[in-house]
């Protein structure tokens, strides 16, 4: 079976721990919710996926040997008819460590998929506000009891985790989302230390403001990838499951920013997450082609909470549309990749027939790290040639 058709069997169905696994890592280490853990496990392939740990029935089960760690998958019999090598990420050191004014470092940052993730806010603003997504684990969690983090804590974090060697990027994600700037007037004093100290792609995944000044703005400080995650394309169902979003901003702002966004960064740069299984695949499919025709990169987005899960077999033909739909549109998708909780429209190719499993080209460029410098490169170039109409942008709109 193909790492990523695995990947998606994982996600949706989850899988047990035996009890030397168990034992080795600790049954509450994994990330996400105490109520439903989850673990990073990278499949062969370089294929990266959020586990979730479950106690119900799955025909999956990671075990321990040794210092190995496998993927079983049971037949009907009980007999595994699946047995391959993975590898868990474990928790990084840093964890354990506080900055030197005291606070734990994993309350600033974690690490997904080798991206290292900075809240230097609170919890979701929308579960502050009493307006969660209904499907949300993350969001809903009670705010971090400390202030936004003092940018010198944020520094030490990614010199930890950078040192340690267990990121390269830094993904920055912002509670704030009823201000005029959509949360980057926040993010901006640690986009710039970041930048200040360390040579690594920035990422950061805020909400859209009510001018495109902003997002002008965003691109002109150093952001190299950007998103604004729409979640459900539905409008319908987008109030239904996101009241936050729908009550707060809009379906509309998101698409028209997003669509701005996308005119302004690289290709391939912006992207929004639609979850799957919470509308008619009908709708999904057609926000896919909606978001990648104003040069927007879909991911698919595995449904997480209470909500029920989808079958497999209901999802790829979503997923073979989702590659379809990026290549149709000429969008670089080479960098939005390794999601945990994710699938990308690159790892989709394996859902669209094998003509398209073997359409990998240059786009792979920064999976390594020579092709990371490049990359990094290309971006600053290209800022660089932007920045004066930017900067006549902000005296427009007196920023």
């Amino acid at each position: 079976m193909e790492p990523v058709h695995l990947k998606l069997e994982l996600a949706v169905h989850g899988a047990r721990l035996d009890a030397a696994l168990a034992q080795r890592i600790g049954r509450g280490r994994g990330a996400g919710s105490s109520a439903r853990p989850s673990l990073d496990v990278v499949l062969p392939g370089e294929v990266w996926v959020g586990v979730p740990i479950v106690d119900t029935p799955t025909p999956y089960v990671l075990a321990a040997e040794g210092d190995d760690t496998y993927l079983l998958r049971g037949d009907a019999t009980g007999n595994a008819d699946l047995r391959i090598e993975v590898r868990i990420a474990t928790p990084p050191r840093f964890y354990e460590r506080r900055t030197s004014r005291g606070t734990p470092m994993s309350t600033i940052a974690t690490v997904r998929a080798g991206h290292l993730v900075i809240s230097p806010g609170a919890a979701c603003g929308y579960s502050m506000n009493g307006a969660p997504c209904r499907f949300c684990l993350e969001g809903a969690r009670v705010a971090v009891e400390r202030d936004a983090a003092p940018i010198a804590d944020v520094i030490e974090v990614v010199r930890a985790a950078f040192g340690e060697g267990v990121a390269e990027h830094v993904y920055f994600n912002t509670a704030v989302f009823d201000a005029e700037d959509g949360g980057i007037a926040f993010l901006a004093p640690y986009i710039e230390g970041v930048r200040r100290h360390f040579d690594t792609l920035v990422v950061t995944q805020i909400h859209p403001p009510r001018s495109t000044a902003w997002i002008d703005r965003t691109y002109a400080m150093g952001v190299d990838a950007l998103s604004y995650n729409l979640e459900i394309y539905d409008p319908t169902v987008l109030g239904r499951h996101c009241i936050g979003r729908a009550r707060y901003i809009g379906r509309d702002r998101y698409l028209d920013a997003l669509g701005y966004a996308a005119g302004v960064f690289p290709s391939g740069t912006v992207w929004s997450d639609l979850v799957i299984g919470l509308e008619p695949a009908q709708s999904t499919l057609a926000g896919i082609e909606a978001l990648a025709a104003k040069g927007v990169v879909p991911v698919a987005s595995i449904v997480r909470g209470e909500a029920p899960l989808p079958e497999p077999a209901e999802i790829i033909p979503v997923l073979a549309e989702l590659y379809r739909s990026v290549k149709r549109y000429g969008i670089n998708m080479g960098w939005v990749r390794d999601l945990a909780l994710g699938i990308t429209p690159l790892e989709a190719r394996h859902f669209a027939g094998d003509g398209a499993r073997l359409a990998v080209t240059v786009q792979h460029l920064t999976r390594f790290r020579l092709g990371a410098l490049a990359a990094r490169g290309l971006a600053r170039f290209r800022r660089r040639l932007r920045v004066r109409n930017v900067s006549e942008s902000f005296d427009s709109a007196q920023l």
